[in-house]
């Protein structure tokens, strides 16, 4: 596949994936780690995580969509 189209396929599910991944982080409670006054350190938790899950899973299709190009383009 085209590096550049690829690469803007990555960008562009990386924002669609990320909302997704945030709401589903949200369902658990990480707030059992902190203290309790300790909000914006839980939000900030939070949003990273939100942020390496989102690029893993991201990183996971591309590389899926990029697998089955090449082996749909052999035959």
């Amino acid at each position: 596949m085209d590096t550049l189209l690829l690469a803007w396929s990555e960008l562009l599910l990386f924002f669609i994936v990320f909302p997704l991944t945030f709401k589903a982080l949200m369902a658990a409670d990480l707030s059992q780690f902190f203290q309790k006054s300790a909000i914006w350190q839980i939000q900030t938790m939070y949003v990273l995580l939100s942020i390496a899950l989102a690029g893993v899973v991201t990183a996971t299709l591309i590389r899926l969509i990029d697998l089955t190009a090449t082996v749909m383009g052999r035959f």
